[in-house]
């Protein structure tokens, strides 16, 4: 089978959530035997000969687009946001670059477009619909209602602006793309069960997906930058979304303070891309609080920690954050909307406050105590396993014309 796969950015290096959940996903799918093709979109940090070259290692056909910043380009953005949302608009090609897209897509000949990210749905609706292919959709979040908590988040002018324009358009564009999908897979069963109470019923699950044993490369990348210092708590995330600063920022000033009262020698490592002004000045200004900025090996950092935390207090879909933590075996503490969408067997195996109060009790819970998690690996593997992929390759097979 081949699949033309629709990544609404660029999937390697996977350096944050998302990036991870689509890597992993090519991954499988070239392991089941689906010739890809790719088309991904770009931004800021070009790819690099050696990043192309891994992608290809899984593709077979690999297509890249910088989203650009020209003048003219712009313009076209603000009269696109008049049909569509903001992160939308930035993936509308041009006619002459649709067309090249659609030769390149004929050449290779696809069984199946696959939307991994519904926000490069324009070209994938277009695509779909002129070479009369059937279009399968990878839902991310209930998008929609993901950035309207995103847009409560948000501080400043100009964020809230932003996430006001992300905002328009997205609830009549996001139905509209998965009414025309032939099926749509979603990140959580809580997703899910959303769309069907919305009479949708051509929807399926498709969790992120899990890696068990590290490869080559990723073991030589740890080695190399290990870290020899240990903390007593231990956060890794995007820290320039809004929820997950939100997150950190309650954490700091409204959690660790109560943890301080019985263990004030404790220590914070806060570490994730891009942070905001507002968390490097919270982390300066907090005794025992470190900041890592763009660490180079996520293994490296939940192995410095004694306790995990996902604090994070809005959000959508699954956090592949709390997935990632599963792996380490060490005590994880969330709040509640950190496990939401999770199956209820993996539930188990954090401890879910409330609130802060909640919160700062269940982390000096765990560091009074030195026992580990022991998570099923068996259990593990078949909720998230890259087996799960082999159903899905089934089902996009039942669909297409005999």
């Amino acid at each position: 089978m081949k699949i033309t796969l629709v990544c609404h950015e660029i999937p390697y290096p996977p350096i944050h959530g998302g990036r991870i959940d689509m890597w992993r996903r090519i991954k499988a799918l070239s392991a089941q035997g689906v010739e890809l093709q790719i088309i991904a979109w770009w931004f800021n940090n070009s790819p690099t000969p050696e990043e192309i070259t891994e992608i290809h290692k899984y593709a077979q056909k690999v297509h890249l687009i910088q989203i650009k910043r020209t003048w003219n380009f712009q313009v076209k953005r603000v009269v696109d946001l008049l049909r569509y949302p903001l992160e939308v608009t930035s993936r509308i090609p041009k006619r002459n670059e649709l067309k090249k897209l659609l030769l390149e897509v004929q050449k290779f000949n696809p069984d199946v477009i696959f939307l991994d990210g519904i926000h490069g749905g324009a070209l994938a609706n277009n695509l779909s619909e002129l070479l009369h292919i059937p279009l399968v959709t990878r839902s991310h979040n209930i998008e929609h209602l993901y950035y309207r908590r995103m847009l409560s988040s948000a501080t400043g002018l100009k964020n809230k602006l932003k996430r006001y324009l992300s905002v328009i358009h997205l609830e009549k564009y996001e139905k509209k793309l998965l009414k025309k999908s032939a099926l749509f897979y979603d990140i959580s069963a809580d997703d899910l069960k959303f769309w069907q109470s919305q009479g949708f019923t051509n929807g399926r699950l498709l969790p992120p997906l899990m890696e068990f044993q590290d490869n080559q490369e990723e073991n030589r990348v740890n080695q190399k930058n290990e870290s020899k210092q240990s903390y007593d708590i231990v956060f890794l995330g995007n820290l320039s979304l809004e929820n997950n600063v939100a997150g950190v920022v309650w954490f700091l000033t409204e959690v660790l303070p109560s943890i301080r009262i019985q263990m004030p020698q404790v220590t914070v490592l806060i570490a994730g891309l891009n942070p905001v002004s507002k968390i490097i000045q919270i982390c300066e200004v907090s005794e025992g609080v470190f900041l890592s900025v763009n660490p180079p090996s996520a293994n490296s950092i939940y192995k410095s920690g004694r306790v995990l935390i996902n604090p994070i207090l809005t959000g959508s879909g699954v956090k592949i954050k709390s997935i990632e933590m599963l792996k380490f075996g060490k005590p994880i503490v969330s709040t509640l909307e950190g496990v939401s969408g999770l199956p209820e067997a993996v539930k188990k195996y954090f401890s879910i406050a409330k609130d802060s109060q909640s919160f700062s009790l269940e982390v000096i819970k765990a560091l009074s105590t030195s026992n580990n998690i022991l998570t099923k690996h068996e259990l593990l593997e078949s909720i998230f396993g890259y087996k799960v992929i082999g159903k899905v390759v089934s089902e996009i097979k039942s669909i297409l014309p005999k």
